[in-house]
């Protein structure tokens, strides 16, 4: 019996209660809705020049390309908003409809009907945006967008008094495992010898797409710092992700490792809002104790 309670300290902590998750829900769908009104904000300066009617890949020509080669399935393999107006007026509104939306889920402002308009816009710019919102960070808001929607609560102004429903929880949890295990997987099934000889750092923040001014400090790091630091990465997304699904005490350190690893990587090269959707994502392995709160707050 000591034994099974010394494992219950270690591993549950030292006030063994029932977890409640809904001021983590509040603060993910709120921490979700930041990264919707960067995306969107981040859209609305360049939107036009990129698939404008003059745009470098324009949303018409596209949209009548599509139309041309699938008629009437195009609706359902290519679903976006722009079928009923691609021109320049209608883009940047969507943009800014986002950026209200964003704002209006930030508040908590009717987050189930919020969260899916937030979910149709992206997903409309996301089919229009072409090579220009295809990134992994893309398909990951839409995951997550979608995800929220079976997060959150009902009402105009809910006061987070009922527990979100456990199937969201775990769908979040999911996404996150498979993000962060896909991401090590992908490195070491790529064939790239660096990954494989520790060696892929060496040079790897001066051939980032925008390094930031610590970055070149990075660079400079002795070698054998850099190959450590790639074994590191391999420990946080190939080992810790596991952890995602162990008792409570591993998996918030699991979520805290996350967090400071997508930290260092924002502090040494900018990936938009990717670093910041991925810590958003690590909020729902947290729970309401481990924030010293065990009521709702009214968010």
């Amino acid at each position: 019996r000591s034994f099974f309670h010394w494992v219950t300290r270690v591993f549950w902590g030292k006030q063994v209660e029932p977890s409640t998750y809904r001021w983590t829900g509040a603060l993910f769908l709120r921490g979700l809705a930041l990264v919707y009104l960067v995306a969107f904000i981040s859209l609305i300066p360049q939107i036009i020049g990129l698939i404008g009617e003059h745009g470098i890949l324009p949303a018409r020509d596209y949209l009548e390309t599509i139309r041309s080669e699938f008629g009437s399935n195009r609706y359902s393999i290519f679903p976006t908003l722009a079928w009923l107006n691609s021109s320049d007026a209608f883009i940047r509104a969507m943009c800014w409809g986002g950026a209200a939306l964003a704002v209006a889920l930030l508040i908590g402002i009717a987050p189930i009907p919020v969260a899916a308009a937030l979910y149709l816009l992206y997903l409309s710019m996301n089919i229009v945006g072409q090579a220009f919102l295809s990134f992994q960070w893309d398909a990951l808001l839409l995951e997550a967008g979608f995800a929220a929607i079976l997060l959150a609560p009902s009402g105009l102004w809910p006061r987070y008094t009922a527990e979100p429903p456990k199937i969201s929880r775990w769908v979040l949890r999911l996404l996150i495992f498979r993000l962060m295990l896909e991401s090590g997987a992908v490195k070491l099934l790529s064939g790239d010898p660096t990954w494989r000889g520790l060696t892929a750092l060496n040079f790897h923040y001066e051939t980032q797409p925008l390094p930031t001014p610590l970055a070149w400090y990075a660079h400079k790091l002795p070698e054998a710092l850099q190959k450590f630091s790639v074994g590191a990465v391999f420990f946080v997304e190939l080992a810790v992700p596991f952890l995602f699904f162990m008792p409570r005490r591993l998996r918030i350190i699991g979520a805290w490792s996350t967090i400071v690893f997508q930290l260092i990587i924002a502090a040494t090269g900018n990936y938009t809002f990717f670093n910041l959707l991925t810590i958003v994502l690590c909020i729902p392995l947290f729970d309401d104790q481990h924030f010293g709160r065990s009521s709702p707050l009214p968010l």
